[in-house]
């Protein structure tokens, strides 16, 4: 069947204007003539931060990593350090004003005893036992800096706590959800999670803000992205104990968008005990330290970020089916799988989504079964006269839709239905 956009057999294509072809849109597009080209291009911050502090430089992985010299892998812990032994930094604490003041300041906190006992053990059992099976599998993910093992959602029920924050799995995880929702508003979503092992004589990470991909822009009220990195085991100097440079949060905070960086103070290693949950600001320069032990070192790292943003995991693909089967609707609403208006719909559906936990109006579930079982019917081009066959097809958003409207008949939440489709028509101008 013709398409209805193919242009009629034996039309003759009319020339477009001169001013939309190729060779004018180029010829009229100098480097002086581009929009925001200054700020776009400007490399900032980290074009000035590099020129203004050198042993920033990141090891070549190709030769020995070199020791003795001005480089920022090596340092020590805060309290061994020439000068940050002066200064009070985050010490553990479970008193959730001091972790919001550390935060504030310094822009990472430790909460002390973050995981009990019994999760920690838990946790890095099951953290370790992935890890070797993948390695048994062929399969493990290799970096210069040691293993790393993505997608933790699928390895563990322990893991999917962490996301949900569920104290079974997290004793501290409501303080972990109230900062969170004070620091990216209530709604945020999982960005990603994943481990990282670093390797005895591996090398260390560059320094980098999780947030980068917003530069040049820099968001000075408050972060784009926080983290929650669950410590498993003591780490410190020795083992590689995560790199940070206290403050650099506000440094950058200072400089603004495209604005220059002069000298950073040193990187120090973060000292923790195992059990010790570590939350951080998404502008704070931070990286894997060297490991100098004889035995692997294991964080992982929690990445999550505002409902709009687009998730470095793509949790809607990657997540398995027996892990969304037994998902609660907290959980699946962290994996993305709820839709906005202003975000993550699906054919057009969630555009009357509230974003929250449990909206029928949003949840993207049915859409991704149908995907798994093969059955996923996406709308193409339709008209009156379409064939039967396809005005019949039973489509997923159709389906989706159809479930929505036996939710809202069942009154389970005409409410937030409705909240929805006034917000959706109060979007556009």
């Amino acid at each position: 069947m013709l398409s209805s956009c193919a242009r009629p057999l034996g039309s003759i294509a009319m020339p477009a204007p001169l001013e939309f072809t190729r060779d004018y849109v180029e010829a009229n597009s100098s480097d002086e003539a581009l929009l925001y080209s200054d700020f776009m291009t400007s490399g900032e911050p980290w074009k000035s931060m590099r020129a203004n502090n050198p042993w920033l430089a990141a090891p070549d992985t190709n030769k020995p990593l070199e020791f003795g010299a001005d480089h920022y892998w090596d340092t020590t812990v805060a309290r061994k350090h020439a000068y940050w032994s002066k200064f009070e930094l985050p010490r553990l604490t479970k008193d959730i004003n001091q972790l919001r003041a550390d935060l504030s300041e310094w822009g990472f906190c430790l909460i002390e005893d973050g995981l009990s006992t019994e999760q920690c053990k838990r946790f890095l059992d099951r953290l370790v036992d992935q890890a070797e099976g993948e390695r048994t599998a062929g399969i493990a993910f290799d970096t210069p800096t040691g293993q790393i093992i993505n997608a933790l959602i699928n390895k563990g029920s322990c893991f999917s706590a962490c996301i949900e924050q569920d104290p079974e799995g997290v004793q501290a995880g409501p303080v972990i959800e109230q900062i969170m929702d004070e620091t990216l508003g209530a709604g945020w979503i999982s960005h990603s999670f994943l481990a990282i092992g670093a390797d005895p004589g591996g090398y260390p990470q560059s320094l980098h803000i999780d947030q980068a991909p917003l530069l040049p822009w820099m968001t000075s009220e408050a972060p784009a992205l926080f983290n929650t990195m669950y410590i498993p085991q003591d780490v410190n100097e020795v083992n590689g104990g995560t790199l940070v440079i206290p403050g650099s949060h506000r440094i950058l905070i200072e400089a603004g968008s495209g604005g220059k960086v002069g000298q950073l103070p040193p990187a120090i290693n973060v000292e923790a005990p195992a059990g010790t949950i570590m939350l951080f600001d998404g502008r704070l320069l931070h990286g894997t330290g060297v490991n100098r032990s004889d035995n692997r070192r294991y964080v992982a790292v929690s990445s999550s970020v505002k409902p709009w943003m687009r998730s470095q995991e793509n949790w809607v693909i990657s997540v398995a089916p027996e892990v969304l089967a037994r998902a609660s609707d907290k959980l699946k609403h962290r994996m993305g799988l709820q839709a906005v208006v202003y975000g993550a719909t699906i054919e057009g559906f969630g555009l009357g989504g509230n974003g929250q936990v449990g909206d029928v109006a949003g949840d993207l579930v049915p859409f991704r079964q149908a995907y798994d079982a093969g059955q996923y019917e996406r709308v193409g081009e339709l008209s009156p006269n379409s064939p039967e066959s396809d005005l019949k097809k039973a489509y997923t958003v159709h389906a989706a839709i159809e479930r929505l409207h036996a939710a809202r008949e069942a009154d389970v939440q005409p409410d937030d239905s409705e909240k929805g489709a006034r917000r959706l028509a109060s979007s556009f101008p």
